[in-house]
This record gives structure tokens, sequence and C-alpha cells, in this order.
């Protein structure tokens, strides 16, 4: 049976992700002023730079590289909000943040450099995705989750090399985008477990 999300309850489930979309609509045009700073950079997170592991993924190689990835989050804004408060969008976005930058240091060690909000991009999307699932909101889910899976695929057969990378200056490093997707995973099936729980 194919179920639909009701129209007049997007403007309050929007409310939340909308403040969220704001606040990097703003912040991540800022921090391209510290690019040099927070880039992910591995022989420089060996000398210390710790917080690279991080922050990597919020600066960007240019600025079609930046407005792709915020045109992503309004995307997401709009076809997917959550009803999370503010507080839980901002932790998920840290630990998609820890997934990617761990991802990459301990899966990807050939990997020197990485700038991007696109793997917690895609970790948000699957996010989405699966909680349109326990919504039974299946042809939307499936349209979000075929889409972002069918992309990573294809750039994974591309090498990296598509016609992105060429506006991003950069090889679109899809490895980011499958450790962000893994981490929405992980905090999927802790929220199946949690409804399991629930009496």
């Amino acid at each position: 049976m194919l179920h639909t999300r009701e129209s007049t309850t997007l403007p309050g489930k929007c409310v939340n992700t909308c403040f969220i979309a704001i606040v990097f609509t703003v912040l991540l045009p800022l921090l391209q002023f510290f690019h040099d700073q927070f880039f992910y950079q591995r022989y420089l997170i060996e000398a210390g730079d710790i917080w690279r592991l991080w922050t990597g993924n919020f600066v960007h190689t240019n600025f079609w590289h930046l407005t792709l990835n915020l045109a992503g989050i309004w995307l997401l804004v709009f076809i997917t909000p959550s009803n999370d408060s503010k507080l839980v969008q901002l932790l998920q976005i840290a630990w998609l943040a820890t997934c990617v930058g761990l991802g990459i240091w301990f899966m990807s060690p050939g990997v020197i450099w990485y700038v991007g909000f696109s793997g917690i991009l895609y970790g948000l999307f699957m996010l989405g995705g699966i909680r349109l699932l326990f919504q039974r909101d299946w042809l939307m889910a499936g349209f979000i989750l075929l889409g972002i899976c069918g992309k990573t695929l294809w750039d994974w057969q591309q090498g990296g090399l598509s016609p992105t990378s060429a506006l991003i200056e950069a090889p679109v490093l899809y490895a980011a985008h499958l450790y962000g997707m893994s981490g929405s995973l992980l905090l999927g099936i802790l929220n199946l477990f949690q409804q399991h729980r629930k009496p």
C-alpha cells in the first residue's frame, strides 16, 4: 500500500529543518575564509591538527562546490523535512561528520586531502529516506534512496571523474558519501531498535 505525507503537515515539519538550512547557508560561506586552517589534510592531522577530521566537511574547493552543497541542503528541506528538534539535527550532522572524517582516515588511507559537505549531505538524504520508510511513504523513500545510491554507484564507475568533478575542480570522493550513508544506516538501525523496545 502506498502512503504519502499529508501536505498540511509540511509547514510544521519544515520549521526546524529550515532553521538548520539557514544556519548552514550562512555558516558555510563564512568558513571559506578559514579554508586553509580547516580542510582535511592527512599529514597535518598526523602532526596534531585533529580538528581537520571534522572541519574538512565544512569547507569547499570553490564557489560551485559550495553552491551545489547548499542547493542540496535546501532540496533536503523541501523533499524530506525532519520532525527532529534543532539539537537532534545538529547532533546528527556532527555524527555524520565524525563518520566521514574517521571513515576517510581509517578506511581510505590513500586520501591525502578532502573538503566538502557532500558526505554529510548524502548521509542526511539517506536518513531522510529511512525516515520515510518508517512512515511508509514508499514512493518518496524509494526515490531518495535509489537516487543517492545510484549517484554514488555512478561516481564509483566514473572513478570520481564526472562533470561534477570538473565543476568543483576536484575528483568526487564517493567514499566520503558511502561513509556518510553508512553513518545514517547505523542511526536508522538504532531508531528501529528503539521503536521495537517501546511497549
